[in-house]
């Protein structure tokens, strides 16, 4: 199992997430995306150790999406994702409940209408950092590969930063990432991807076993 690909999970019953779960080191747990009640929502996060807790906008409202984040990392979610876009009044309990229980908040944006210049994305993971976060997530959609290697270059400046690009152009970039100095990248189940641009899972491993083996 490699420690740097994330399999994001979504869009599956209860008991597939625990059956996907046993096969990999790390995975997204798309809450806004799974039909979960409570004590599954427990049972999910208390039976991995390496857990990201993601509730997107969309099905929850923000109280209950807060709630849903606190019980996750409560449950034993090792990462809590909360999203730039989001006032600071709602995001600062979640982040300093997951920092007094020791665990890591990644503070994610995504664009899904263009990669913005290098002074956006500079400014942008400066505030990420300053308001909590100990990974800072950047998702862009490209228009050219130049915007794929802007979102490539940031990686010369920072450390825990997983920076992507999005759709068919993007997917080089999410295979380069963990050779780049991501911590992870994120992948999918075939068939079953939560971004655009994600490849399967076995695929991204297939790669970095070849280019990025891991060593003893």
């Amino acid at each position: 199992m490699r420690p740097d690909i994330c399999l994001s999970i979504g869009n599956f019953p209860f008991e597939r997430v625990l059956d996907e779960l046993s096969r990999v080191f790390l995975a997204e747990i798309r809450i806004d995306l799974l039909d979960l009640i409570p004590n599954q929502l427990e049972i999910i996060f208390s039976a991995h150790p390496n857990l990201i807790a993601t509730c997107r906008p969309g099905k929850y409202n923000g109280e209950q999406r807060s709630s849903i984040l606190i019980r996750s990392l409560l449950s034993g979610a090792a990462y809590v994702d909360v999203e730039a876009e989001t006032p600071q009044s709602w995001r600062r309990p979640i982040i300093a409940e997951a920092h007094r229980l020791n665990r890591k908040v990644i503070v994610s944006w995504h664009c899904f209408d263009a990669t913005p210049d290098e002074g956006y994305l500079h400014r942008l993971i400066g505030e990420m950092f300053d308001t909590g976060a100990d990974i800072a997530k950047i998702a862009c959609m490209p228009d050219s590969a130049r915007d794929c290697a802007r979102i490539m270059g940031l990686y010369a400046r920072y450390t825990n930063l997983v920076a992507l690009s999005m759709g068919e152009m993007g997917r080089i970039s999410r295979m380069a990432a963990p050779m780049l100095g991501a911590p992870f990248t994120f992948t999918s189940i075939s068939g079953q991807e939560t971004a655009p641009g994600q490849l399967d899972y076995c695929t991204m491993e297939q790669f970095l076993n070849i280019y990025l083996p891991l060593t003893e």
